[in-house]
């Protein structure tokens, strides 16, 4: 019964954060909703912001276990003095791959992409949480793969700001989906339009990443 409360307490709450946002849910609306005592909100979750951050790590253990192949193998091989910058790339490329269809399925919940997505964009109390727990770890990773692509001709500086642009450019086909689905005459997110919105994205890359190599080169 008390792991019941508990997990009632958490899946409510995520349905009402995401619906509503975290300021306009108060503990009271938690509570009846999941049909649990208000006090155990703080018994459980020591109150409204600890079950906020509760979630947000939650939200960003999934999408790490989602990426989970592809970044162990990233991480390993970039402590590898030996790695090539195609191998740089090609890694970093599925990750975009990755992430976007991670972004654009059904594999990630609604109500946590807009959970993240609005605590991404309109930072509060608990952002770092989400910080330290999945966006630093995975823009350092995106970074250092970008910055060994272009063979170290990329400033760590450089590498970071590619890296926000990039992450901006793929939670844009997410925070933006009815209108893209709406002006394209799209139903769904289906295979064929993730795919197509992947080597759009990875294109992208590739046209960036040459254009700093040949300008380093050239410079």
């Amino acid at each position: 019964m008390i792991k019941d409360s508990k997990k009632r307490l958490f899946e409510t709450a995520r349905h009402l954060f995401a619906s509503k946002g975290y300021q306009a849910t108060s503990t009271r609306d938690i509570a009846e909703k999941a049909k649990v005592n208000i006090s155990a909100i703080t018994y459980y979750f020591d109150g409204k912001l600890g079950l906020y951050r509760a979630i947000l790590a939650d939200i960003a253990c999934r999408v790490k276990k989602e990426l989970e192949g592809k970044t162990k193998n990233a991480i390993q091989l970039l402590t590898d003095q030996e790695m090539s910058a195609e191998q740089a790339e090609n890694l970093l490329y599925e990750l975009i791959s990755d992430l976007c269809s991670l972004l654009c399925s059904q594999r990630l919940p609604n109500e946590d992409a807009v959970i993240f997505l609005h605590e991404y964009s309109v930072p509060g109390e608990a952002f770092d949480t989400l910080y330290q727990e999945l966006i630093c770890p995975v823009y350092k990773l995106f970074s250092a793969l970008i910055s060994k692509a272009t063979n170290g001709r990329l400033s760590d500086e450089d590498a970071a700001l590619y890296t926000f642009q990039l992450f901006a450019q793929m939670f844009v086909f997410k925070s933006r989906k009815q209108t893209i689905l709406q002006h394209l005459k799209w139903t769904e997110y289906g295979e064929q339009e993730i795919q197509k919105i992947i080597r759009m994205v990875l294109d992208h890359t590739r046209t960036i990443l040459t254009l700093y190599k040949t300008n380093s080169e050239t410079g």
